[in-house]
């Protein structure tokens, strides 16, 4: 569900929250200053992963961050889509297909070197790529996402994708590697 992540500031500390409605929030929480705020199909992993990145900066039992200047404006670029945080679940599936990409094109390479054969080399290559997608499927995560600041079924569907994806690239490789 659709809503808001915002960075705060109450006197030198700061808050890392989510809410459906900003303004309501806002006015609930009576900051210094609203430093910046983002709209987002899912705040919630927007929020943990920024949580998870500033938790040594965590007040203990409290939900306000000790920042220095430098971690405020990193985390604002996180907001502004310049940071390194991928702000959706589906942006997870995203880096896990590039590194499948990546694993694919390195293997091929190689394999193509030592004069493997075409079939063998795309077969291998294809069994090497679906690892980063077992990886999802297994942990849920791949570019960086902690279960632990998610809740399982945010994850399920993810597992589903990089599940189905695996099977598929592994079909693909007994395939190559029967015809060969």
């Amino acid at each position: 569900m659709a809503g808001y992540v915002y960075l705060i500031r109450v006197g030198d500390l700061y808050r890392i929250g989510k809410a459906d409605n900003l303004d309501k929030k806002i006015r609930k929480l009576k900051p210094d200053e609203l430093l910046t705020s983002i709209m987002t199909k899912e705040p919630e992993t927007l929020e943990a992963r920024l949580l998870r990145k500033y938790k040594s900066q965590r007040i203990p039992e409290t939900g306000y961050l000790k920042l220095t200047k430098r971690q405020i404006s990193e985390c604002k670029k996180q907001f502004d889509l310049k940071g390194n945080l991928p702000h959706t679940l589906d942006a997870e599936v995203s880096i896990t297909l590039f590194a499948s990409f990546l694993l694919f094109g390195t293997n091929f390479l190689i394999l193509n070197y030592f004069n493997v054969g075409f079939l063998r080399n795309i077969s291998y290559s294809f069994g090497f790529a679906s690892i980063p997608m077992i990886i999802l499927f297994l942990t849920g995560s791949f570019g960086g996402y902690f279960s632990d600041d998610l809740s399982l079924f945010s994850l399920l569907t993810n597992r589903i994708k990089g599940l189905f994806i695996a099977i598929a690239m592994i079909t693909m490789a007994f395939l190559m590697f029967r015809l060969n």
